[in-house]
């Protein structure tokens, strides 16, 4: 990760994670409700916790999905504790743009150092679970999950950048800003099909 990714993931530990229950948003405190999640054979099981990310509403909101979360975490687990203790100090800290960025500055080279020991690995899954009434009158249950591991956090970041803007320099997408969750079906195909290319593990209903 870079300094802007770490600064930008200091400040979110003094904002209340949104999440989306029954329908309604809710608020949480960042960086608790530690679930272990397993991100395949590549990865193993790691610990996650909840932090705020605007897809979350969006989800809610816009696709009219009734409960959404969204969860992080890092490894080796001492970042994770370092980030549990970092989400108590005062908010008027935690929330100086500029404390935080020196702070980011400063860790940088101890993050380029263990990553370069251990690697910096990303990987993101995608749980979805549909509940509701069959045919029959008889309560039916569905789950499915995705998952996408890359072995560069930077060159995947920098691959899905690149894949949303081919969308918008081959026409695909209408002039304007549009947010990931209003895309058509034929864009999210053709992200997702650049994206894939070196991923070390892929799994896409």
């Amino acid at each position: 990760a870079g300094a802007t990714i770490l600064s930008a993931t200091f400040l979110l530990l003094c904002e209340p994670v949104r999440i989306m229950l029954g329908g309604k948003q809710r608020t949480v405190k960042p960086w608790t409700a530690n679930q272990i999640i397993d991100f395949g054979a590549h990865v193993g099981q790691k610990p996650t916790y909840l932090l705020d990310q605007p897809e979350v509403v969006m989800c809610g909101e816009y696709l009219g999905v009734p409960n959404v979360e969204s969860r992080f975490g890092t490894a080796p687990d001492a970042w994770n504790q370092l980030f549990k203790a970092i989400a108590l100090l005062p908010a008027s800290l935690l929330s100086d743009r500029d404390l935080m960025q020196k702070f980011a500055v400063f860790s940088l080279p101890i993050v380029r150092l263990v990553d370069a020991l251990v690697g910096s690995t990303n990987a993101m899954r995608v749980d979805a679970t549909l509940e509701g009434e069959g045919d029959s009158g008889r309560a039916v249950r569905a789950s499915s999950s995705s998952l996408i591991v890359h072995d560069s956090l930077s060159s995947c970041v920098g691959q899905a950048t690149a894949a949303f803007a081919m969308e918008v320099l081959e026409g695909r997408v209408e002039s304007g800003v549009q947010f990931p969750v209003e895309l058509k079906d034929d864009n999210v195909d053709h992200i997702l099909a650049r994206v894939k290319k070196g991923a070390v593990d892929w799994k896409i209903p």
